[in-house]
């Protein structure tokens, strides 16, 4: 199943991209094949401002590209899904939107991993009609287009594009931000960002048929996995180290901290299955208060 997320603001709206994606999946219960959500900010609220566009796979499928451009300056970018492990041809796409004069430069990020920043100088009064927002490709729903007018580009700006893949979901992603020259190449190093964590499970956990994990021990959510014979992977998570700004968000993961030992006394606040047969259970050493409706 494929869906898509679109026009939030990156790094510093990190929390409003998970709140965003939360709420995707919240109302997911029968979604078309690929949606498309915009979401805005105000600039007042954020020390930064970016661009950001996201296509998501849950396959972990890797985007395939097209740019084209028109007689009046405007290129047409072009987004479908290819085979699972496939690894974008950034070094194309790079040399495809610069051959028709975008200003861009493309890099590749696996999960758990970021690009060191900062990187340069993000551009905040990005013109009206630089770019438009993404819309679906009629007749193919795992696919979407959007458009960026060439002639409003300043001297020395350079459209930065980082192709990643997200370390909770899996989903393929593309942020676009718009900086001043010069820019830094992409130096990966570990993501410690905390990503903020939805209640709100990605799949329902329907092989273990009823059973309830939430608040639970890990210890004892292990014997009812043991006894269904399913296999179960972890999402190691903490309380959030602020106060959550939604109330679903309660908790954060690190994608530094994946490999840190659950113990069995540990809780779980949530399990889904992305996978059929594999239990995903999110563990938390201590669990957040209760919510209050």
């Amino acid at each position: 199943m494929n869906r898509s997320l679109a026009g939030f603001e990156e790094r510093r709206l990190a929390e409003l991209k998970e709140h965003v994606v939360a709420r995707a999946a919240a109302e997911r219960a029968r979604p078309p094949r690929r949606r498309i959500a915009l979401v805005t900010a105000a600039g007042a609220a954020v020390t930064a401002v970016a661009s950001v566009v996201t296509v998501s796979s849950l396959g972990g499928a890797a985007p395939a590209y097209a740019v084209t451009k028109d007689s009046d300056g405007i290129v047409y970018v072009t987004v479908r899904d290819t085979a699972p492990g496939d690894v974008p041809d950034v070094k194309g796409l790079t040399g495809q939107l610069k051959s028709l004069n975008v200003p861009a430069t493309v890099d590749y990020v696996p999960a758990g991993q970021k690009c060191r920043e900062p990187r340069g100088t993000i551009v905040t009064d990005i013109p009206r009609g630089l770019y438009h927002t993404p819309t679906n490709i009629p007749g193919d729903p795992d696919g979407w287009q959007m458009q960026i007018d060439t002639k409003l580009f300043k001297p020395g700006q350079t459209f930065v594009w980082s192709l990643y893949v997200d370390s909770i979901t899996g989903w393929n992603g593309t942020s676009t931000i718009l900086m001043r020259d010069p820019v830094a190449p992409c130096e990966l190093v570990p993501d410690d960002s905390p990503h903020y964590v939805s209640r709100m499970p990605w799949a329902k956990a329907t092989s273990l048929g009823g059973y309830q994990a939430q608040g639970k021990t890990v210890g004892e959510v292990l014997s009812e996995i043991d006894k269904r014979g399913l296999k179960v992977t972890y999402l190691v998570t903490e309380l959030a180290p602020d106060k959550p700004r939604y109330p679903d968000m309660s908790y954060v993961m690190y994608p530094t901290k994946q490999n840190t030992p659950v113990g069995k006394d540990w809780f779980v606040w949530q399990a889904d299955e992305v996978e059929k047969g594999v239990i995903r259970v999110y563990v938390t050493q201590k669990l957040a208060a209760p919510r209050h409706h």
